[in-house]
């Protein structure tokens, strides 16, 4: 084992890359995948007004905010499963709480109508649907500004009859998938105590689960953690204030994240790529930069679907890395938009990224 004045990227072992035919052949394999996709359902929002059609209200000192178009889409964990899709896979569940709202009732629809299964989708009366709304302001010249997001939340969590509600409907679904992907992004959302300890408990019996985490990463067992660099060392330094992220503190959290899991880890870092760590060992797969302009926006969902996908289909954590990191760059040259990557996108960025 390296010491800590020794340890950095350039001390680890790096991963060579994948060939095309090997990324051919993950695509193929990917097309008869099952996916079971668990977490926070959130619908995303577009708004777009014309500000130059708005008019001073008679009754107040303002200016209205005119909306002449909207779009929806599904956000979150629900953006995981979109990416899923467009990766070919051959069929996607998603399991998830949902109000009986407006929101709710657009998010399943949004789902649906792109060929995701929502039957495993636990509809809680008095929940709120998470929903993100962006309003586009459009002014003179094509002038392009966006608001302050309207964010729809929840301000307590789920009672432990609606934990186990869950439960219920993640069973169902694990019966039926090869693989289940995790998105645990919201203070106040699906993935509690609950489902996180039957979740270890599908991981034990060979399911393979990648949890992707914004505040609880080192609460999972036995499960593939998949964090970012900030987040992983939010959870190692016991602070969500920003701290000098150094490769050396990258990789002892990520040691210290695989030991406490019981399980591989892969920390992703952005335009360097990710480090895999297994048995107390490490790997750098690098990636190739992406010219700008780029959109990070929906970036690590198409990492983790990608990287879930190829691990599912018998690839190793460093081939399963290199395959995401393919799908992450074709996503963020995907500008204003929360993108994902086809089998043909990631082909074509093998090609563009050996020349």
């Amino acid at each position: 084992m390296l010491s800590d004045e020794s340890m950095n990227l350039a001390s680890i072992r790096q991963f060579d890359g994948l060939a095309r035919e090997q990324v051919s052949d993950i695509l193929q394999r990917i097309s008869r995948l099952k996916v079971g996709v668990i977490g926070d359902g959130c619908l995303d929002m577009y708004w777009h007004a014309d500000m130059t059609a708005s008019e001073l209200s008679r009754e107040t000192p303002h200016y209205n905010v005119p909306v002449v178009g909207e779009r929806f889409a599904p956000g979150a964990a629900g953006n995981a499963a979109v990416n899923f899709k467009a990766l070919g896979c051959e069929e996607v569940s998603f399991c998830s709480i949902a109000g009986d709202d407006w929101r709710g009732h657009l998010l399943k629809e949004a789902l649906r109508s792109r060929g995701i299964n929502d039957a495993f989708v636990q509809v809680e009366p008095g929940r709120v649907t998470p929903a993100y709304c962006k309003v586009m302001l459009h002014g003179l010249q094509e002038v392009r500004q966006e608001a302050p997001r309207i964010d729809f939340i929840n301000q307590e969590g789920l009672s432990d009859a609606a934990g186990h509600r869950v439960v219920q409907q993640l069973d169902r679904m694990a019966e039926k998938v090869d693989v289940i992907s995790v998105t645990d992004q919201l203070e106040y959302g699906v993935v509690g105590s609950i489902v996180r300890e039957r979740l270890s408990y599908w991981a034990s019996l060979g399911k393979k689960i990648v949890v992707d985490s914004r505040d609880r990463i080192g609460t999972f067992k036995n499960v593939v953690l998949k964090p970012n660099e900030l987040e992983a060392l939010r959870w190692y330094n016991g602070s969500s204030k920003h701290q000098q992220a150094t490769e050396s503190g990258i990789l002892k959290a990520g040691l210290q994240l695989s030991k406490q899991a019981g399980a591989p880890c892969c920390i992703t870092l952005g335009e360097k790529g990710a480090v895999w760590f297994e048995n107390n060992e490490m790997i750098l797969v690098p990636t190739r930069p992406v010219p700008p302009p780029i959109d990070i926006v929906g970036a690590g969902d198409s990492f983790t679907a990608a990287f879930l996908s190829a691990w599912g289909t018998g690839c190793t954590g460093p081939e399963a890395a290199a395959f995401a990191h393919l799908a992450a760059a074709v996503t963020v040259r995907k500008c204003g938009e929360t993108g994902t990557a086809s089998p043909q996108e990631i082909l074509d960025r093998w090609d563009h990224s050996e020349v």
